[in-house]
């Protein structure tokens, strides 16, 4: 296949994964939003922005909390719910669903640590307090709360942010991290309601933009590849927030995989692949 094709097929994959997403949420009552470059893709393109490689919805919290919960008690047969909870050398704060027999790799590193299928990210949102003090603080706490979640000192990061990085993990034995990310979680989401505005805890750029309160009062569906999807239904406000002038296309250098994977297999995981099992 060339590059367009599998880029298709990769696509086509993780729209099969939204598919069963979408599925689970709606039996279940539970509200989600397509979001940042797939929200994008879908006002944009009807779709995928053509040169995505991946797919990403987010829940307020308590629905997240609510989709998981509904996960579990009923997994749907040939994916994989993945999150720091149950897959402890996991790096990231929020959940992955994967497709089993596939991968997408993006780091040798990880390939003996977890399963590495083709996913869709779920990212939980959150309420950010109101007060210059407050905010700083809460900032502080998600900033702790990623570290302890990805367990290593980040290596693009500046030569003071790697030292407190280094002087928080060996502060906190990895036997404790578990105890120390749930008690920062809940300082993270209490005392807040409606008022407050949303935020996305999952990087320095989303905590850093506040977005309206009233997000994820109101859901609509929009078309997406082979489905209506939903998405909040005030998704104009947040694209100027993130994007700016999103409808203007980017220059054609910069339209390029974001993750580019050094194994990707639509019909085996790691390990049938380094078995030698046959597609």
């Amino acid at each position: 296949m060339d590059y367009d094709q599998i880029l298709g097929k990769l696509q086509a994959t993780q729209t099969e994964i939204l598919s069963v997403i979408d599925r689970i949420c709606r039996e279940h009552g539970v509200s989600y939003s397509l979001y940042a470059g797939s929200l994008l893709g879908a006002v944009r393109h009807q779709g995928f922005i053509p040169w995505d490689d991946d797919l990403d919805i987010c829940m307020e919290r308590s629905e997240y909390d609510r989709f998981l919960a509904a996960w579990k008690e009923s997994p749907p047969e040939g994916f994989i719910l993945q999150n720091k909870e149950n897959t402890p050398s996991f790096t990231q704060s929020f959940s992955k669903i994967r497709k089993e027999h596939s991968t997408f790799l993006q780091y040798d590193w990880e390939a003996s640590k977890y399963h590495t299928g083709i996913f869709v990210d779920v990212f939980p949102m959150d309420r950010m307090p109101t007060g210059k003090a407050a905010r700083l603080l809460f900032r502080w706490r998600c900033m702790k709360y990623q570290l302890l979640t990805r367990e290593f000192v980040p290596p693009r990061g500046s030569p003071a942010q790697k030292l407190v990085s280094r002087l928080v993990l060996s502060a906190t034995p990895p036997l404790k991290r578990a105890a120390a990310r749930e008690k920062l979680l809940r300082k993270i989401t209490r005392d807040r309601d409606g008022r407050h505005p949303t935020v996305g805890i999952e990087m320095l750029s989303t905590i850093g933009m506040p977005l309206p309160p009233d997000l994820f009062e109101e859901y609509i569906t929009l078309p997406f590849e082979n489905g209506n999807y939903m998405c909040f239904a005030k998704w104009d406000a947040y694209l100027k927030a993130k994007f700016g002038d999103y409808m203007t296309l980017p220059p054609e250098e910069e339209r390029n995989w974001k993750h580019h994977p050094s194994i990707l297999d639509f019909e085996r995981d790691y390990d049938e692949i380094m078995r030698g099992e046959k597609p």
